[in-house]
Order: structure tokens, then sequence, then C-alpha cells
């Protein structure tokens, strides 16, 4: 006679989601990131020649080297195991923390 195994558990309901204002992974990522931007450009426009360049042209590059830099770092950036983006009761869209298990 064939017996049938035990059913499995419910599995356990997520835990509720907490507005927060402490910042992302994305957040750190994307500030270390424009810093390294920053210093990398500079290295490229030494060997760019920087000061036969106009120094308009020398902000521009620093500006979309440390824009492009910063938004590749961030897109990368997987979210926290804890983190989640909720909608509040009246339609913002915010990060929020997972409330530790109890």
């Amino acid at each position: 006679m064939a017996t049938n195994p035990p059913a499995s558990p419910p599995p356990a309901p997520n835990p509720p989601a907490l507005p927060s204002n402490a910042p992302t992974n994305k957040t750190v990522a994307a500030t270390g990131a424009s810093a390294v931007g920053a210093a990398l450009s500079t290295i490229l426009l030494y060997y760019l020649g920087g000061n036969s360049l106009p120094d308009t042209v020398q902000t521009a590059i620093t500006t979309v080297v440390t824009a492009v830099f910063t938004l590749v770092v961030a897109y990368l950036t997987p979210p926290g195991a804890t983190e989640t983006v909720i909608t509040t009761p009246d339609g913002r869209v915010r990060t929020a923390r997972l409330a530790p298990p109890q």
C-alpha cells in the first residue's frame, strides 16, 4: 500500500517593508563611482594634452566621464537583499527595507 508523503508547510509570508531614508546599495555605489569617474577624467585629460584644451572643453569632458561612469556603476549594482520598492498610500514610490524576521 502506497502512502502519501506528508504535506509541506505553507511558505512563510514576506516580512513587511518599512519606508527608509537610509542610502541603498545603488546610491552608495553611485557616490563612490562619481569620485572614481572624476579621477579617471583627470587621467584622461592628462593623456589628451589637457593644457592645450580650453577650460570649457576640459570641464565638459570631466562632466561626461563622471556622469557615464556613475550611471554605469549604479545600473550594474544589484539592490541589497533587504531592499525593495513600495508605493505609499498617498501614491509615492519609496525605497523600503524589509523588516527583520522575528
